[in-house]
């Protein structure tokens, strides 16, 4: 997990003299990075995340620290730190409310106190918790793939999650340049915004764990109600919602599974979700939703499905490619003539005609349901897009 806001002033608060002016609300924002900034263009390069100290050397201009922590507020930042007894004697009273109305963080720190060293700390604690995450993610990549872990680490992992609760996994595939990757990386920091444990506001408030794995991106949350499902996957969309409008992300969904041993079950059936929104080019793929293509995409022989369909559906191919159309429209109709022409957009007899064609190449009378169903299969195998 990041670190956040809350928890850097929480433990450096006395340290640095720190006072919360507003923002209460928002203080549980991810902490990316920290920079001193004076002047307000340097934000339009922020990615999102980070906090700033700022002396108040502009004090002179009018509104410049309002309009300073508007545009951070824009950028998705996670609040300012104004540095007050020399520029700025104090920080405006329509700063402050301004920043409360919108739940932006905004402390202050005497002019006493080392800015840089305040920034170097912060930094460090920002490296240190990276490293920690790091080496939590190995432990958890390996309960991932169903390997083995020490027991304190699952002993660590107890007080942060309900080991026996449910683990239900999104897994996102991006395609990206280099470029978008440091973009996408920030749109991922600002996921983790999503689970923020402070008591206000409309945050989803549920243990979860959020790693990179072979070019895709597994977030695990336990516990999380079938209710809230649908909350998390829309905000999600708003979140990477350029990668998704691209088609250059794609989104598969997991079932709750019971007990952090289970995190490969939860894990493969994602992947499974996520396989059928790549192949079908859908945005977002809910295995509960997925119906019989759960079982198809689940296949770790794709080759022989497509095998299979073809052997099926090649030989009215050959003999004439609308006659494949036909018969899917003839299954999908429950063998009524009437309805099948409609769909195709030609005469019943014509349809007839086909039919008994069909029966002729196949071999086969298509007059039962059990009859009609391997074709059904093979239908929904081609949908694949194997």
């Amino acid at each position: 997990m990041a670190i956040r806001f809350q928890e850097l002033y929480d433990e450096t608060s006395k340290q640095y003299q720190l006072r919360l002016l507003a923002g209460e609300r928002g203080m549980d924002s991810v902490v990316s990075w920290v920079h001193m900034v004076e002047d307000e263009t340097i934000v339009s390069r922020f990615g999102g995340t980070e906090l700033a100290v700022t002396t108040g050397i502009k004090a002179g201009t009018q509104g410049w620290l309002l309009h300073l922590a508007a545009s951070m507020k824009k950028a998705g930042c996670a609040g300012i730190i104004v540095n007050t007894g020399r520029y700025l004697s104090a920080v405006p009273q329509d700063v402050i409310l301004w920043c409360g109305q919108h739940d932006f963080p905004l402390l202050e720190m005497p002019w006493e106190i080392s800015v840089t060293r305040l920034i170097q700390d912060y930094c460090m604690r920002i490296m240190q918790q990276t490293h920690r995450e790091a080496e939590s993610n190995a432990m958890l990549i390996r309960l991932l793939l169903g390997k083995e872990v020490p027991e304190d680490f699952l002993e660590e992992l107890g007080s942060r999650f309900r080991l026996e609760g449910t683990f239900r996994i999104f897994c996102m595939k991006p395609v990206l340049t280099a470029e978008e990757r440091i973009l996408f990386r920030q749109a991922v920091l600002r996921l983790e915004n999503v689970f923020g444990l402070w008591k206000y506001g409309a945050r989803i408030r549920f243990p979860y764990f959020l790693l990179e794995l072979n070019e895709a991106w597994v977030l695990a949350v336990n516990d999380l109600p079938d209710s809230d499902v649908a909350q998390l996957t829309s905000r999600i969309g708003e979140l990477f919602a350029d990668f998704f409008a691209d088609g250059r992300l794609h989104l598969g969904v997991g079932p709750a599974c019971q007990g952090v041993r289970n995190l490969k079950v939860a894990l493969s059936r994602a992947r499974t979700a996520l396989r059928m929104a790549c192949s079908m080019n859908r945005r977002v793929v809910d295995f509960d939703q997925m119906g019989v293509f759960g079982i198809l995409f689940s296949s770790s022989d794709p080759e022989s499905l497509k095998a299979y369909a073809d052997s099926l559906l090649s030989p009215l191919d050959a003999y004439d490619r609308r006659y494949a159309d036909t018969l899917r429209a003839y299954i999908n109709n429950d063998r009524s003539l009437t309805r099948t022409a409609e769909a195709v957009f030609i005469h019943r007899n014509t349809v007839s005609y086909r039919i008994h064609n069909m029966q002729r190449i196949l071999r086969c009378s298509l007059s039962t349901p059990e009859e009609l169903f391997p074709y059904q299969i093979a239908f929904l195998i081609r949908d694949m897009g194997l």
